[in-house]
């Protein structure tokens, strides 16, 4: 009998645990919906949140897709603009940073529920309009206030439980992050548009300055030197005297230099037709140029916009210099080529090429300043320029410029 009333009794406490369990998760069932499975939640949305790219993808995933996934019927990402907390949907939600609910869940760094205790009341007493939101969830990086995410109710009416609020508010963290890093991205974004629009104001003001002194060059000293090369050419010829003879070699020699000189600071011929230009620097380079230099193209006329036809004449200029004063090559070649969407420009050598390839960045801090200046000019008219190089190999400089039939004018 004793026996037999042991094992009744262990039954009987099995029984009650067994059934205790049973009750227990019906009733957090009921209270608190379905299970979630937060190990996969967490899992699934960090991978998501990794890949997040800017403010609208994250808007989407926690707004969207994650209250679409978890039955949740309303919801709302807000981030500060100014000091105010707004709505990133567009809809005309707005809350001051200062504004006591949100201060009061900062302070906390978690998920709150809002239905019961100092969360609920400030809400009631002040905010009608955000008497639907169940949950709010700081989106916080350190002590620094990044968002907010607002959670309403469920379909199915049921409370989040306390393992909810601690997997929602790992997520924000995460957000929180992502958010973080997308401000530096941005910052160091528009500190380099700050940097490529004050580079602009310098090359133009430069070129401007360019145009300037060739012109008055043009139209004052070599003027006047032609004028005296005449007058000095007319006493030869009626004194027939060697000292006039050597002025007059030596005055032509000064025009020529001098027209050189005007044609590096600003080509006239780069206002009517880029390959007539082309040419003309190609021709003066391999005169002065130890290893020749040739240029190959099928066009016979081109005609851009004033500015990109300066951009592809400087980088020509400057790809071929740097390939004569640098590259020890024993062949120089420029080609042009035109296809339906784009300009492209190849300015090759076969001489000495530098250590590796490398970024504008890194051009600078080694002194290259030639040639982050083409990549920035490029950058200026919308075309990228590639540099392939290595050591013996020699260096590739290539211009990709997209171009409509309407920028290009008339070619032949």
């Amino acid at each position: 009998m004793l026996v037999l009333g042991v094992g009744l009794g262990w039954m009987t406490l099995i029984v009650g645990i067994l059934l205790y369990g049973h009750v227990r998760r019906w009733w957090h069932q009921r209270r608190y919906g379905r299970p979630m499975n937060h190990t996969l939640i967490l899992t699934e949305y960090g991978k998501k949140l990794t890949s997040i790219q800017y403010v609208h993808d994250l808007d989407t995933l926690l707004v969207r897709e994650f209250t679409s996934q978890l039955e949740i019927q309303s919801a709302a990402l807000l981030l500060p603009d100014g000091h105010q907390l707004v709505s990133v949907s567009g809809d005309a939600l707005r809350l001051p940073i200062s504004h006591a609910a949100v201060r009061w869940v900062a302070s906390g760094g978690e998920a709150q529920q809002t239905h019961q205790g100092r969360l609920f009341q400030i809400i009631q007493q002040s905010r009608t309009d955000l008497t639907w939101t169940c949950v709010w969830i700081p989106l916080m990086r350190g002590t620094r206030l990044r968002g907010l995410w607002l959670l309403g109710e469920r379909d199915s009416q049921a409370r989040y439980s306390q393992e909810d609020l601690r997997c929602l508010t790992l997520i924000a963290r995460e957000a929180a992050a992502v958010l973080e890093a997308m401000t530096f991205a941005e910052q160091d974004r528009q500190a380099a548009r700050e940097l490529r629009a004050l580079y602009r104001q310098v090359v133009t003001a430069r070129e401007d300055e360019r145009s300037h002194l060739s012109r008055e060059l043009h139209d004052g000293v070599l003027q006047d030197l032609c004028a005296v090369s005449r007058d000095l050419k007319a006493l030869q010829t009626s004194a027939d005297d060697l000292p006039y003879a050597v002025l007059v070699d030596h005055s032509g020699e000064v025009i020529k230099a001098l027209r050189a000189i005007c044609n590096n600071l600003r080509p006239p011929l780069l206002s009517h037709d880029l390959i007539a230009a082309l040419k003309t620097l190609v021709q003066d380079l391999d005169a002065r140029s130890s290893a020749p230099v040739h240029l190959d193209t099928q066009i016979d006329h081109l005609h851009l916009e004033d500015d990109m036809a300066l951009a592809v004449f400087r980088i020509t200029q400057e790809a071929l210099n740097n390939a004569i004063v640098h590259a020890d090559a024993s062949e120089i070649a420029v080609r042009l080529s035109r296809y339906p969407d784009r300009l492209r420009l190849t300015v090759t050598d076969d001489g000495r090429g530098i250590a590796r390839n490398i970024g504008s960045a890194e051009f600078v801090a080694q002194g290259h300043f030639g040639l982050a200046g083409m990549r920035e000019r490029a950058a200026m008219v919308g075309g990228k320029l590639d540099i392939q190089t290595a050591i013996e190999y020699g260096t590739v400089v290539t211009l990709d410029l997209p171009i409509t039939d309407e920028q290009a004018g008339v070619m032949d």
